[in-house]
């Protein structure tokens, strides 16, 4: 049945995945086919040594640029100049245009009158004795033609575009262009809506696993769950950003008065988009890392088929640390690499960047050995398992509960609730009190009156018994090890008493047995080692003895 949900869940995501993509394409395809007019003018390249016919070709000693002039918004016809004065002379024409454009609008009876002059051998088009340009050989050129037969052209294409731009503004064409820009609106905020409300009817938080699947298996799903969540997440939010964009460029697009805007917008976020790509890229490949990290320590986990529920507890631990130890590195690594493109694709020159990066590097490790030092010791303490958090350590004279461990440190708790902190270099010998197992090492001081023999007996029964109890059994991973006796003292005789247990569950299973034991030798008789001294005074007679207390 949890398979079958599971399987249910996963053709959901898929679907989900498809239909969003889908729709994103399709939204897609239909701004860059309504924008493609604009579209075909922005991406021109800068030099022009490429577009022009070898037979004109262009004077390469100059660098020379290309910009458009554009009515109503939309590109008209293309002028070259040098990169210094060719943003002067594009907003001289600009204005040029929008005069007479605005002269030819607000003469509802005059007709479109474009004549072209000569000065100095090139021809000078005016638009109803209104002076709009000088036809340049390097704008024949990028034609392919010389400046008498480009006027000739521009002088066609000029007087249509004015009469075109005339027709579009009549109260029919734009009360049509307004029910399009309703209905673009409509579009736009249904999709937007069925993008917001499918993966919440869709998105199912992971099926409950199965009851011999371990823990950490659980978790290591759970985390994997969680970031594709976040990718499915932040795609979610793309898509509603470029849907409202889209519409907003279409709705712009249809209007004459509004079309200028639109390609204000897409000049000026078009050189941030890759930037912003990049990023986004970077945040969905750390994401994916995480994935990847999990998803590995998932497969071998599972490689093993069975694991002991006694390790179960420490596979937990050491997971735990080095799967954060993992990310850390893989967030820094992939940030870096992203910041950096970044800020290439925003025309930024890198280089001195890294040549400065890499000497504060060098100066940094001369200066701070011991940091790599730690890093490296870190890196060992982590791969070869010598502690994880949640174990109890000692390291020198401090003993404690490790809470924190990274590349450069290891943290403490010690019964006094202090924390210490200890750098990974100074980590040299280590007591691991809870690596796997942790065992109860038990004396039981008898007074040297008592039979031995039977007060071992008494204490193998108590020792079975405890073994044996339900509350104590889980706690207990072997039978208890009566080694029998151990030590003389001048006060007692030793019985040592060894328990197996869970880690960290040996002072606490060896309180219990000592409880135990007290009350079955109190039961018994059988006493135990006195708290006071003992004084025994002998007579000559070897038979006769008294006893001073």
């Amino acid at each position: 049945m949890i398979d079958k949900q599971r399987l249910i869940q996963q053709v959901k995501s898929r679907l989900l995945a498809i239909l969003s993509l889908f729709l994103l394409t399709l939204i897609v395809t239909i701004g860059i086919s309504s924008l493609s007019p604009i579209s075909a003018q922005l991406f021109l390249p800068q030099t022009l040594e490429n577009t022009l016919p070898e037979i004109f070709p262009l004077d390469t000693e100059k660098e020379t640029s290309v910009e458009w002039i554009r009515l109503d918004g939309k590109p008209l016809f293309p002028i070259v100049g040098g990169e210094e004065e060719l943003s002067q002379r594009v907003r001289e024409v600009q204005k040029n245009l929008w005069d007479i454009q605005q002269y030819y609008l607000n003469s509802p009876d005059r007709e479109v009158e474009i004549e072209i002059r000569t000065s100095q051998s090139l021809p000078i088009l005016y638009v109803s004795d209104r002076y709009l340009l000088s036809i340049t050989h390097l704008d024949a050129r990028l034609q392919g033609s010389d400046p008498v037969t480009y006027s000739e052209t521009l002088q066609e294409k000029i007087s249509n575009a004015l009469k075109a731009s005339k027709v579009e503004r009549q109260p029919q064409q734009m009360r049509k262009k307004a029910r399009r820009g309703i209905i673009i609106f409509i579009v736009v905020a249904l999709v937007s809506l069925a993008l917001n409300i499918l993966p919440a009817k869709l998105a199912r938080s992971p099926s409950s696993q199965p009851f011999d699947e371990p823990p950490i298996t659980t978790r290591l799903n759970q985390r994997q769950y969680r970031n594709l969540s976040a990718i499915r997440r932040i795609f979610r939010q793309l898509s509603q950003i470029a849907l409202w964009i889209i519409g907003l460029l279409l709705i712009l697009s249809l209007f004459p008065q509004t079309r200028t805007w639109q390609v204000m917008i897409l000049g000026r976020i078009k050189s941030y988009l890759l930037a912003s790509a990049i990023l986004i890229t970077t945040y969905v490949l750390v994401r994916l890392s995480y994935i990847l990290i999990d998803r590995s320590i998932s497969a071998f986990i599972q490689s093993a088929e069975l694991i002991p529920k006694r390790s179960t507890q420490r596979l937990q631990q050491r997971i735990s640390t080095i799967s954060s130890v993992t990310k850390s590195i893989s967030t820094i690594f992939l940030s870096i690499i992203g910041i950096l493109l970044a800020l290439v694709s925003l025309g930024v020159n890198i280089a001195p960047l890294l040549a400065g990066a890499g000497l504060i590097g060098v100066a940094i490790s001369l200066a701070s050995q011991n940091l790599i030092k730690d890093a490296i010791n870190g890196f060992l303490i982590l791969a070869e398992d010598q502690y994880a958090v949640g174990d109890v350590i000692g390291v020198g004279n401090v003993f404690g509960l490790v809470e924190n461990i990274s590349l450069r440190m290891t943290q403490l708790r010690d019964t006094e609730q202090r924390l210490i902190t200890i750098p990974n270099s100074e980590v040299k010998i280590v007591s691991n009190l809870s690596s796997l197992r942790s065992q109860a090492d038990i004396k039981i001081p008898l007074s040297y009156r008592v039979n031995i023999d039977d007060a071992i007996a008494l204490i193998e029964q108590v020792s079975e018994d405890f073994a044996e109890d339900v509350n104590w059994k889980e706690y207990i991973l072997e039978k208890p090890q009566i080694l029998g006796l151990d030590e003389f003292t001048d006060r007692a005789v030793i019985v040592r008493v060894w328990i197996t247990t869970q880690p960290l569950k040996q002072w606490d299973v060896g309180r219990e047995f000592r409880r135990r034991i007290k009350r079955a030798c109190d039961r018994a008789e059988i006493p135990l080692a006195l708290g006071r001294e003992e004084v025994w005074l002998h007579s000559n007679k070897d038979d006769a003895s008294s006893i001073v207390k």
